[in-house]
């Protein structure tokens, strides 16, 4: 066989699998931040096994419909297999302490300080198996006066100061981001915390506990308004119009059109693209530092000459005069546009009892090993005897737990 050929067999091999799919995680997780970290490994091939109270974990109920369709539940736990315990009982945590040493990476966002009292701690499970990652979300990071105190998304975005930022700074009215963002962006860094702590064990042979809070995952989130603040002592907070050419314009149809004209280059094809050569002689206008110095007056001309046409005609001009420019899209256009879906950021799914069911797909793309949605969110208990069977379990030993009430 060729250098050639057998690298087109290898690379057609590596194909059939995600990055992941030599991974298998134990997901204890609840509600928000850490079931989407779930969500993203399981994109990316790995087999999460989510791990639920009996009844299930309130997410399931979350918005709830009359279909059994939960948008909290199916958007955080889609693709994940579903094992009933409760962890109240001694044979649960047995039954843990026994599927511990065939996973990789066990997930959790308790408090701190309840996976200790369990016997399921990093120090207990990297007894069961030396090289496990456990990887804990939290709300205030797991030192610090306020580490065991309990905490969301919306007290996290507060303490943050991101809704300070959010309403214009100091003085100003706080302002929550959207809902659930701070679980976002921490879901996102606590899986990558995973990925880079399974690099960590292939290279070294280690395991380890990471750890990713709301409030580190914002404190990352605002870099620059931090670096700034942190050097200048300024707080500058949100602003309607960061520039009168970076921001978004109402049109006649009532559509806004949003700008990106950040370089003189930008700048002056936009003046031809809205007929408005004047604007780029104009000498509050012509340079950089003269627009940021008449910002408002500059915004005043720009929001009467956009009121002038209609959305579509905005885009189409600036677009054939190649300058950075978007709808502003509610969900509908979202949902519609070809963008999203030829590039796979939304896909549809076939649901066993939802029926076929569109859903955001994967953020990250890999050519070799290809990220995928393995399917729905599970069934609550679904696979709890496929887990325990493949943990070495007889079924007379899983009608022993049951009996026990270690699966509710």
């Amino acid at each position: 066989m060729t250098v050639e050929r057998h690298e087109a067999v290898v690379a057609e091999s590596a194909r059939e699998h995600s990055a992941l799919s030599h991974i298998r995680v134990l997901d204890f997780t609840r509600y928000q931040q850490g079931p989407f970290a779930g969500v993203l490994l399981s994109d990316m091939g790995a087999e999460v096994i989510k791990v639920e109270e009996p009844g299930g974990e309130a997410g399931r109920a979350t918005g709830l419909g009359a279909d059994g369709f939960s948008a909290y539940f199916e958007a955080h736990n889609r693709g994940k297999k579903s094992v009933v315990l409760d962890l109240h009982t001694e044979a649960a945590r047995d039954a843990v302490r026994r599927i511990v040493p065939t996973v990789d990476v066990v997930l959790e966002n308790f408090r701190p300080g309840v996976m200790e009292r369990w016997g399921l701690g990093y120090d207990d499970l990297k007894t069961l198996r030396a090289d496990i990652i456990l990887a804990s979300g939290s709300a205030w990071g797991r030192s610090g006066p306020m580490a065991n105190r309990p905490g969301y998304d919306h007290v996290a975005q507060a303490f943050s100061g991101v809704m300070s930022e959010q309403g214009g700074g100091p003085g100003h009215t706080p302002h929550a981001l959207i809902g659930g963002f701070a679980d976002q962006i921490g879901a996102m860094l606590l899986a990558y915390g995973v990925a880079c702590a399974i690099v960590a064990r292939d290279q070294y042979g280690v395991g380890q506990h990471v750890d990713v809070s709301l409030i580190g995952a914002l404190t990352s989130l605002q870099s620059m308004p931090l670096v700034r603040f942190l050097r200048t002592g300024r707080q500058i907070g949100f602003e309607e119009r960061r520039a009168a050419t970076y921001t978004h314009y109402a049109c006649a149809d009532g559509g806004y059109v949003a700008i990106a004209a950040n370089t003189q280059a930008f700048w002056e094809r936009m003046c031809d693209a809205l007929d408005r050569a004047d604007l780029k002689i104009d000498p509050r206008f012509a340079e950089p530092f003269a627009r940021a110095e008449h910002k408002l007056a500059l915004v005043a001309e720009l929001e009467a000459t956009f009121r002038t046409r209609a959305t579509a005609e905005w885009l189409e001009r600036l677009t054939v005069a190649d300058v950075p420019n978007a709808p502003a899209l509610d969900y509908a256009g979202v949902a519609v546009h070809p963008q999203y879906w030829e590039n796979g950021y939304l896909q549809e799914i076939d649901t066993p009892n939802l029926g076929r069911m569109r859903v955001p797909g994967p953020p990250v793309r890999m050519s070799a090993t290809p990220s995928r949605i393995q399917g729905a969110g599970p069934e609550l208990g679904q696979h709890t005897e496929e887990v325990l069977l493949a943990a070495g379990y007889s079924w007379t030993e899983i009608e022993s737990l049951r009996d026990a009430g270690a699966m509710g």
